[in-house]
């Protein structure tokens, strides 16, 4: 029981704290009650399991700061924006799988149009079709730079392909818009002294990857008032349910060479 309460809650995955494994095991239970599979303990046992996640969200910061990079693009580009994405332009450029999770992440919080420029116009098409935008050859990066309110590059080049002179022309047709640059390549797609332009955002791969390693610092310290939690709802419903107590693990014991037993507890 205490070991469901903890799957749920997220605090056994490989980032603790995340939320779909509460939603997989919401959608496990609801199969298994239309197959008729549960009965009134199992049905307590879910119910409260559910009950539990929910609890150790909202009492705890285990699901605060973002964890992967393209959450963490999305929470700087947030505050950058106050909050509002919604009228906002996204554009990657290259075809990185990680720039693609991050574009992917800015529209599923709202951007409101994203535009793909890639060496293979081809497949600028296919993913720009995925994420219902618009593809541009890469000669056309810098009218599309100009267009954007965040860009995600992500392409293979050994070389820098935005420049800080290149970035500065095209800034003044902006009307003194601000212009987040998120580089997740490697090597750099991005000239370093890019950020010394006024309203440019630079984020590269390192920047991103700290943010992630601090918030999931953080979370591990909540893991404690989470368990906290976890030990008091298994104790109180093993009590409702007139269940006795878990007894101890019992170490194994070779009886046999090869073969290992373990004594039932009493």
């Amino acid at each position: 029981m205490k070991h469901l309460f903890s799957v749920a809650s997220g605090l056994d995955s490989m980032v603790i704290g995340e939320t779909e494994i509460t939603g997989q095991v919401k959608n496990a239970y609801q199969v298994a009650q239309q197959f008729g599979l549960t009965g009134r303990v199992l049905n307590r046992w879910f119910q409260t399991a559910l009950q539990v996640a929910k609890e150790v969200r909202t009492r705890t910061g285990i699901g605060r700061g973002a964890t992967s990079v393209g959450s963490v693009a999305v929470e700087l580009a947030e505050k950058i924006f106050a909050g509002d994405l919604s009228d906002k332009t996204v554009m990657i450029l290259g075809a990185g799988k990680m720039g693609e999770a991050c574009v992917r992440h800015l529209a599923k919080h709202g951007a409101r149009a994203v535009l793909v420029a890639n060496r293979s116009f081809e497949r600028a098409q296919a993913l720009a079709a995925e994420l219902g935008g618009h593809a541009l050859s890469f000669e056309e990066r810098m009218a599309a730079v100009a267009e954007a309110d965040i860009v995600v590059s992500s392409t293979g080049s050994p070389t820098t392909v935005l420049h800080k002179h290149e970035i500065a022309r095209i800034l003044t047709t902006r009307s003194n818009r601000p212009l987040v640059l998120v580089d997740i390549a490697v090597p750099r797609d991005i000239a370093p002294d890019v950020e010394e332009l006024e309203n440019v955002y630079l984020y590269n791969i390192d920047d991103l990857e700290a943010i992630v390693r601090e918030n999931s610092k953080l979370r591990e310290k909540e893991l404690s008032g989470c368990n906290e939690i976890i030990v008091r709802r298994t104790a109180a419903l093993m009590t409702k349910l007139n269940l006795p107590p878990a007894s101890p693990p019992v170490a194994p014991v070779e009886l046999v060479p090869g073969l290992t037993w373990c004594k039932m507890a009493t």
